[in-house]
């Protein structure tokens, strides 16, 4: 099952597109919400995790605290299934589904336990507290940074241009000596030029670290 997924994502269509062409998909943009949107969902797996798995075991000498616990694993999987739908429909890759089940006839201390043995619920645990925070802090950093800069370097031209229409001045500050102002009108020119190549090759890269974010959840919870 697991080489089957991998070999089809290794297969990756926005891996293929052509250099200008990842602005025709749609998919680029949906990547673009889906890395922002891993810091939020990071942040709240990993406060969940710690605040109801704290609670939980300091409760244990109580049926509250077992109770508690049972549901707090049990509800792991299903809590993973929201950043599975996120990630099937921004960047198209599927995370396996991983059904848990118990015996019915087991009473919940049983059920507890065989909750602490299954292997799906560690794992998503694990996740949760070690890699879906620092995971979604780093690619939120990474890709607004990233898109920033190549907006900022290919609209710069548009600063004076609003400055001249608004005040009929532009470049009049202080520090700015002739030879500087002219630099800046030099920048501002091949500013489109520059910048427009490097937001493209930001898009692309932004649209690589969302597939290899999706491939290293997938291996994460099922190797």
């Amino acid at each position: 099952m697991t080489e089957k997924i991998e070999t089809r994502v290794e297969k990756h269509p926005l891996e293929e597109v052509s250099f200008f062409g990842v602005y025709a998909k749609g998919q680029t943009y949906l990547n673009i919400l889906y890395m922002i949107l891993l810091m939020p969902i990071g942040i709240v797996f990993f406060t969940y995790a710690v605040t109801v798995f704290s609670t939980a075991v300091g409760l244990l000498v109580t049926f509250v605290g077992i109770f508690i616990l049972y549901f707090f694993f049990l509800s792991l999987p299903y809590l993973m299934v929201v950043q599975g739908w996120l990630m099937k429909l921004s960047t198209g890759i599927e995370l396996p589904k991983q059904e848990i089940t118990f015996d019915e006839n087991r009473t919940l201390m049983q059920k507890s336990m065989d909750a602490l043995k299954n292997k799906v619920i560690w794992k998503t645990f694990f996740y949760f507290l070690f890699f879906a925070m620092p995971l979604g802090i780093l690619t939120f950093t990474l890709v607004v940074t990233l898109i920033s800069v190549g907006l900022s370097i290919t609209f710069a031209f548009l600063g004076p241009l609003i400055e001249w229409a608004v005040t009929g001045v532009t470049l009049t500050e202080w520090w700015i000596t002739p030879a500087v102002r002219i630099i800046l009108i030099i920048g501002c020119a091949i500013s489109p030029f520059v910048g427009f190549p490097l937001l493209t090759a930001i898009l692309h890269l932004n649209n690589r670290l969302a597939v290899w974010h999706g491939r290293l959840v997938v291996k994460i919870l099922t190797r």
